[in-house]
């Protein structure tokens, strides 16, 4: 069992799968629950400079380009806000990845103990960074707290 665990750890990953990754938590999706290529293309093209079409960037996420240049490369971490060595190298991928799920699970299970269930407040939530997942969580902590009588707020006016 363990043997199987290690074997898709070292697989490698692939830019399709990294580039699902990034558009699953941070791409702007469409009425139909999928990015919309041709508007991220041109959002990328005009952050970056580089030459971008939505086909380009479907075969991208599709895995039918396999071997992108390393200008589409940066233009993509540059867009994305993650390192180019996300796309190059899968210990960074990986760690990214690992650290992204385990601030989603903080989210997740902060709001869970508020009672949050709000499917547009989760939704607004997920593209958040690591680093903004664990602040909302916490932030939620300290809310319910105060709501719980834990601490008491700051009154705003002597009574």
């Amino acid at each position: 069992m363990n043997g199987e665990k290690d074997d898709d750890v070292r697989r490698p990953l692939t830019v399709a799968e990294k580039l699902d990754h990034l558009l699953t938590l941070r791409a702007e999706l469409s009425e139909d629950g999928k990015p919309s290529y041709k508007a991220l293309a041109a959002a990328i093209a005009a952050e970056s400079g580089e030459t971008f079409s939505g086909p380009y960037l479907w075969q991208l996420h599709r895995g039918e380009r396999t071997n992108p240049t390393l200008r589409h490369l940066c233009a993509l971490a540059k867009y994305f806000d993650v390192p180019v060595s996300y796309f190059t190298d899968d210990d960074v991928a990986r760690k990214m990845i690992d650290e992204e799920l385990l601030a989603t699970r903080e989210l997740d299970r902060s709001m869970a103990e508020a009672g949050v269930s709000a499917l547009f407040l989760r939704g607004n939530l997920a593209a958040l960074s690591p680093e903004g997942k664990r602040m909302a969580a916490d932030m939620i902590r300290q809310l319910r707290d105060l709501e719980r009588g834990a601490k008491k707020p700051p009154s705003s006016s002597p009574a």
